[in-house]
Formats: structure tokens, C-alpha cells, sequence
């Protein structure tokens, strides 16, 4: 049977990210981190021991939601941004959002996100190589100097959208990265950006909404609204009402040194969700149905997961 290695685990993370198995993550993040904890590597092969390390921090930004100290987060964003930003296709703010969805209390929101914004405003995390751009001096490097940049060309207030893609496209500095740490600047910009905006303002308040007016239905989100069908508002009304067992999301993971550390199926007894997460496939990963269906999907996996462990501390 094969042993613990960083492609095996480089699997378990695409497979995480494809089929959104948070619950695969958590596990695997307990398991690996155990192991390695148990290991000697950090004595005795301290370079190997960092790589691994690196992948027990990107099982936890995929399992982020079964956190709930604001200090986990804020450690990750100020210590490890740079390795999130490694993984394909993994969205951070979708995972931020659905733990300010959970919080009912927009105070305590605005609470948290000020303190991400300050992890990242204080983090030397390295987010670009200045080595690849020699002869470009002052460029920025490191998290905490890009945020810095920010401001200086974008003000201390909620950014200008005409301002912010002016600066995207006429900076000094973003003109000279390849596509690939320019999209890295992007995505940490318009993460730093969403922090700072207000849960009480319409921009800012993370919840997906729906209303009707004059007998048409329609998706409020982060100040947008669309109008939706009727399928997709029955969708998300299926979700909302779903009511599952403790035992929803039963432990799918095989021990550390069998072939496949996470599920090695989907797991399919999730009706409705099983239905819900078939129909996001009909709907653009941009367009605000799918947001509103996908927000729900992991709200309710997450509160599964968690009430499970509360069933299980009571046995």
C-alpha cells in the first residue's frame, strides 16, 4: 500500500476542490497534521517536514468552515495567504463568507472582518518573488506592502470601482508581473476590499436574500439584484428547509497509507442535497443562482458536521 507522499496529498487536495468534500479536508487535515506531529521529520529532516507542513495548512484553508475562532483565520491570513493562493480553482472568500453568513449578528461580523483585514494590513507573507523582476525597484512584495499600495493609490475609504481599475491596469508595478502574480494582486486586492466594507451596508451584507415585487422573484446579493425563476427559488427554498440526521456526513476517509485518503466515491445519500448540488451544474459559477444555491449547500454541510460533533461529545 502506498505510503504518505506529497503527490498523494497534492490528489487529496484537487480531489477536495473538484468535488468540494470539506468534510474530507477536516479529516485529512486531523490525520496529516497527527502523523507529522508523530513523525520526527522536524528534527530530523526539517526541509521535508516544512513541505508537508505547507499541505497540512492548505487542508485546513479547505476546511476552514469547521473552524470557528476568529484566530484561526487570522492566522492563516497574516502567516499563510501566499499557499492558498497555490491551490487551483479554491476560492478563500467563499469560505469567509459562509462564517460571516453564520454569524446572525452584524456587529460581530464587522468585528471579524476587521480583524482579517488587519492580518493582512501586518503580514509578511511573501506574495510575489522580487527575484523574477530584477531592475524593478520598490516592487512589492510581501502582503503587507501590496495593502500599503493599495491604499496609497485608493484611499483609506471603500475603493472606487473606476479608481480600482484604473490602478489594476496603470500601476507601475501590476504592468510588470506575469498573468500569474498579477492575478495573485487581484484576487488579494478584492479580498482586502470585501473586509473593509460594512455588513450593515447593502455592498457588504453577505447573506443572498430573496424577494418578491409585483409577482416577479428576484436575488439580492452584495447590493446586485437579479431576477430569478421560480425552479431556482424552489432550489434554494429545498435547501433551507432540508432536514437531515446527525450521521449526514459519515466519516469517508480511508486511514493514512491506503490507497485513497479521502472518499473515494461522492457521498450520495444527501437528498435534497444531492439534487441541490446536481442543479448548480446548470448554473455559470459567476451568476448570482449559483451563488445563492452553493452559500446554502455549504451553510447546511457545515451545520451538519457540526451538530454531528455535538451528538457525538454528548455520547
Amino acid at each position: 500500500m502506498p505510503k504518505l507522499s506529497f503527490d498523494l496529498l497534492q490528489q487529496e487536495i484537487d480531489y477536495v476542490i473538484a468535488t468540494d468534500d470539506i468534510q474530507g479536508a477536516f479529516e485529512c487535515y486531523n490525520l496529516v497534521k497527527a502523523w507529522l506531529e508523530r513523525s520526527g521529520l522536524a528534527k530530523s529532516k526539517p526541509q521535508e517536514y516544512a513541505r508537508y507542513y505547507d499541505y497540512v495548512i492548505k487542508l485546513k484553508f479547505l476546511s476552514l468552515n469547521y473552524f470557528e475562532d476568529v484566530h484561526d483565520y487570522y492566522d492563516l491570513l497574516k502567516n499563510y495567504f501566499s499557499l492558498a493562493q497555490e491551490m487551483k480553482d479554491f476560492d478563500l472568500w467563499e469560505k469567509i463568507n459562509v462564517q460571516l453568513v453564520a454569524m446572525r449578528n452584524l456587529d460581530a461580523r464587522d468585528v471579524f472582518k476587521s480583524k482579517l483585514q488587519d492580518a493582512l494590513e501586518k503580514s509578511d507573507n511573501l506574495l510575489i518573488s522580487r527575484q523574477k523582476y530584477t531592475g524593478v525597484t520598490g516592487l512589492p512584495n510581501k502582503i503587507s506592502e501590496w495593502v500599503k499600495d493599495f491604499i496609497a493609490n485608493l484611499g483609506s475609504d471603500t475603493f472606487d470601482t473606476l479608481k480600482k481599475m484604473e490602478y489594476i491596469s496603470n500601476s507601475k508595478y501590476i504592468k510588470v508581473l506575469s498573468e500569474d502574480d498579477k492575478n495573485k494582486v487581484v484576487a488579494l486586492l478584492g479580498i482586502y476590499e470585501k473586509l473593509r466594507i460594512s455588513s450593515r451596508t447593502p455592498r457588504g451584507y453577505e447573506n443572498t436574500v430573496v424577494i418578491s415585487i409585483d409577482g416577479k422573484n428576484f436575488i439580492f446579493d452584495h447590493g446586485e439584484i437579479s431576477e430569478v425563476t421560480k425552479e431556482t427559488l424552489k432550489q434554494i427554498q429545498d435547501i433551507k428547509d432540508a432536514s437531515r440526521p446527525s450521521n449526514v456526513l459519515e466519516n469517508q476517509m480511508e486511514p493514512l497509507g491506503k490507497p485513497a485518503i479521502s472518499s473515494a466515491e461522492p457521498i450520495r445519500e444527501l437528498s435534497p442535497l444531492a439534487d441541490l448540488e446536481q442543479a448548480l451544474k446548470n448554473y455559470p459559477p459567476d451568476s448570482l443562482e449559483h451563488k445563492a444555491i452553493k452559500q446554502e449547500i455549504n451553510r447546511l454541510k457545515v451545520a451538519a458536521f457540526k451538530q454531528a460533533q455535538k451528538t457525538n461529545v454528548k455520547k
